[in-house]
């Protein structure tokens, strides 16, 4: 079943939206807004049923309803800034010891890493003749 949704914008204007009842959400100008059925309210014009609509608020994803919904958001809300802080101050000091070998990296790549061996065995080849082991 299709409806009307009202949505009244943030400049005093009103637009008109089809939407369908089958749907949990449909979408409007980047924002989801949420489709419950007792939301949604008949349109009687002189005794006639002339179709459905729900009322919305821009930015506000529910419906303006006539029942009062409790709304658990700040309870949420609350649980998610506790767990945030206990795992950011329960983890204790952190030192970053890749930063201290970061020079190292380049050692990572396996040609570099052929490179400065074969340089090793040319500066081992000369220091050896120079001081006499060989």
């Amino acid at each position: 079943m299709s409806f009307s949704a009202i949505i009244l914008k943030k400049n005093r204007q009103a637009v008109q939206v089809k939407a369908s009842s089958k749907m949990s959400h449909f979408k409007y100008q980047g924002g989801v807004y949420v489709i419950t059925e007792a939301d949604i309210q008949n349109v009687v014009l002189n005794g006639k049923i002339r179709g459905a609509e729900a009322i919305y608020f821009e930015g506000n994803p529910n419906a303006v309803g006539f029942k009062q919904f409790a709304d658990s958001s700040s309870k949420y809300l609350d649980e998610i800034v506790i767990i945030n802080a206990l795992q950011q101050t329960g983890s204790g000091p952190r030192f970053k010891f890749g930063e201290m070998f970061g020079f190292l990296a380049p050692l990572k790549d396996p040609v570099n890493l052929m490179y400065l061996l074969f340089a090793a065995v040319i500066v081992y080849g000369i220091l050896a003749q120079a001081l006499g082991y060989v």
